[in-house]
């Protein structure tokens, strides 16, 4: 009996786990494959300039996905070590989405 409980504990935190990085992916996903054509065809920037904008942004994680990872690592809560970052996260990440595919042109 005691198995089961864990098993079902433990898909349900699998599953609300899921749909917290199901928001992170489609916003991934959003921006690697909509955000070089909507800047292209739409605004009208240089391909250059979007490539530039590109490896900028990639060296940023270079070094800012190991800082965060070191913070997560070390937070220690009732919630958990990720639960508040994600929870943190969310609406920065929503606002942030929401600006890039409303430039002014």
């Amino acid at each position: 009996m005691l198995t089961s409980e864990t098993e079902k504990k433990t898909g349900k935190i699998a599953t609300m786990f899921s749909f917290g990085n199901l928001a992170d992916i489609t916003a991934y996903q959003s921006f690697t494959l909509l955000i070089f054509t909507f800047y292209y065809s739409v605004v009208g920037i240089q391909i250059e300039l979007i490539t530039i904008g590109f490896i900028i942004w990639s060296v940023w994680n270079a070094f800012n996905d190991p800082i965060l990872g070191y913070f997560s690592d070390r937070t220690h809560t009732k919630w958990g070590r990720r639960r508040p970052w994600i929870m943190i996260a969310f609406i920065p990440l929503a606002i942030i989405m929401i600006l890039l595919f409303t430039p002014p042109l």
